[in-house]
């Protein structure tokens, strides 16, 4: 039987690739979905394009909001056809933003444009990860991925020690490509400076036997 968040991203993938729109899983979801012993809070997604989030609210479900509701942004905004989508940041890094509630499963569409990390192999906020993306699979659709080795720094900056160690017991280490790990862990570390490797990572970034280079 199906976890209720896989359904729900068959059910978003349908649309977005039906539409055409770039996108790119991330986040717990991406990780669950390579066999990581977690269960994902929510989907998040990144879109190539700032457009793109409001074109997913044509094709989303999008509930209305009766018009006597006040216009105060609510704790739990969703994307609305009125309002499909938030517009927030700061100077070095703007959100285009939408959230849904799909079948009970919070999904989070996202376009951040941060000029400061363009050269830096960041999960979220870099155009340089749309290169390296990976397809996968859910319920037969196609899934474009975050790659599990930049996936893995973030694990590090946030410090997610048992995340990781389900990660690497999910996927096939002698496929990790060695140096966008490396590059990934030291752009993180450009952020996050006193960020800590664990022993596991260490060993796998030591074993020749690991992954080919």
């Amino acid at each position: 039987m199906s976890a209720p968040w896989t359904t729900t991203l068959a059910a978003v993938a349908e649309q977005l690739n039906g539409q055409r729109i770039e996108w790119m899983l991330l986040g717990s979801a991406a990780t669950a979905l390579r066999g990581a012993a977690i269960v994902p809070g929510d989907i998040d997604i990144a879109l190539r394009e700032a457009g793109d989030v409001a074109r997913a609210a044509t094709v989303l479900p999008t509930p209305v909001v009766p018009s006597h509701v006040e216009s105060d942004e609510p704790p739990d905004w969703i994307s609305t056809a009125a309002e499909p989508t938030l517009h927030f940041g700061h100077g070095d890094e703007r959100w285009t933003f939408g959230r849904w509630f799909i079948d009970g499963v919070k999904v989070e569409l996202a376009y951040i444009d941060a000029p400061a990390v363009a050269a830096l192999m960041l999960e979220a906020r870099s155009p340089l990860v749309w290169q390296e993306r990976e397809m996968l699979k859910c319920q037969g659709h196609a899934i474009p991925t975050v790659p599990i080795e930049v996936q893995l720094a973030t694990m590090v900056a946030r410090q997610q020690d048992s995340r990781i160690e389900a990660t690497i017991a999910a996927v096939d280490t002698t496929r990790l490509n060695l140096p966008l790990l490396r590059r990934a862990l030291s752009d993180e570390q450009s952020e996050v400076p006193d960020m800590t490797v664990p022993e596991s990572l260490q060993r796998l970034l030591a074993n020749p036997a690991t992954a080919a280079e």
